[in-house]
């Protein structure tokens, strides 16, 4: 890898800046220096680099010219602002929003998927992360593409840590409301999530699609290079505070057995805890949560079509896991030398 280099991460406060932060130190990258990034109000608060304190910056007055690297998961607005300044003044940068996940000029990356987008991209780079509901059914349907993917059609589960720390509250504060035989506030959704599910994230446009189900179609086809993909997908808002469930159909060319699939995804690093007769035959958002795995449960034939469940760390495997091993490949790849 490259020679030590400074890196900042913009949005340190939030859950995903957090978790970022976290892997990097856990990963012992060649990094000389940490800088954590976030909005003005966020100026002073704490972040940590493993066992390190840092005080946060306002990116508004950072100057990037001090790191050869800014990660981005501050959302759409911050990088709207921020990462075209951050590259003018040489940064190479790894952004986590959807400003640039559909910019024909932009790679849309993730590990083990399309690795070759990231060579020769110049001085400077930018490299946009996929939608934390879009990576692990990615890295299972590559797995699955050698049999010629013909359409997908996925249910996802989605915890409330995928909204931000507000909804986390809100889900405890909520719950806790009820026990008490209080009235539930709602703040953040538009609807009571405590014991509840919720059909609908983001808004829809005319055909009623909404935009988290839009992004998990468009990126899905990028990603693994099929824009004729049929894809058809269903995003729910569930009272689990982290953690997403998938729950994938696939049709392929060649008929694939559970067995064969099984053997195709565990080859691609795919967590496989599938045993029928077993006393617990799947794996949850709970215990999915807090590791980098993406596992995978009930792999069945269902007439023409394979069926299979996965379940993941939305913050830590999705997202943050992506943005380190994003930065990982451009350091092997010398864009830091």
């Amino acid at each position: 890898m490259s020679e030590a280099i400074r890196v900042a991460v913009v949005g340190a406060t939030n859950l995903v800046g957090q978790a970022v932060l976290e892997l990097l130190a856990e990963r012992d990258l060649p990094i000389e220096r940490v800088y954590a990034l976030d909005v003005a109000d966020k100026e002073g608060e704490s972040a940590y680099y493993g066992n390190l304190e840092l005080d946060t910056l306002a990116v508004e007055e950072f100057d990037f010219a001090n790191v050869a690297l800014a990660i981005f998961v501050a959302g759409s607005d911050l990088s709207r602002q921020y990462v075209q300044a951050a590259r003018a003044a040489g940064a190479a940068v790894i952004d986590f929003s959807a400003v640039y996940r559909h910019a024909a000029d932009v790679p849309l990356y993730a590990p083990q998927i399309n690795d070759k987008l990231l060579d020769d991209l110049g001085e400077a780079p930018l490299v946009s992360v996929p939608n934390c509901t879009v990576t692990p059914l990615a890295q299972a349907l590559v797995a699955l593409k050698p049999a010629g993917l013909q359409r997908v059609t996925v249910t996802t589960f989605q915890s409330v840590s995928g909204s931000g720390q507000a909804a986390l509250e809100e889900l405890a504060s909520q719950t806790t409301a009820l026990f008490s035989q209080r009235d539930a506030e709602m703040e953040v959704f538009p609807k009571r999530i405590a014991f509840n599910v919720l059909p609908l994230i983001g808004a829809v446009d005319e055909q009623g699609v909404s935009e988290e189900e839009l992004s998990v179609e468009q990126e899905l086809r990028k990603l693994l290079a099929l824009p004729a993909l049929a894809v058809e997908a269903s995003c729910v808002r569930v009272p689990v505070f982290f953690g997403h469930g998938w729950a994938v159909t696939v049709q392929t060319e060649d008929a694939l057995s559970a067995e064969k699939a099984r053997e195709l995804l565990a080859a691609v690093g795919m967590q496989i805890v599938d045993d029928p007769a077993g006393e617990m035959p799947y794996v949850t958002p709970l215990e999915a949560s807090g590791n980098e795995a993406v596992w995978v449960s009930r792999v069945r034939r269902q007439g023409n079509a394979l069926s299979f469940w996965l379940a993941a760390d939305n913050i830590r495997a999705a997202i943050a896991q992506s943005c380190v091993a994003t930065a990982m490949a451009l350091m092997k790849r010398g864009y830091f030398a």
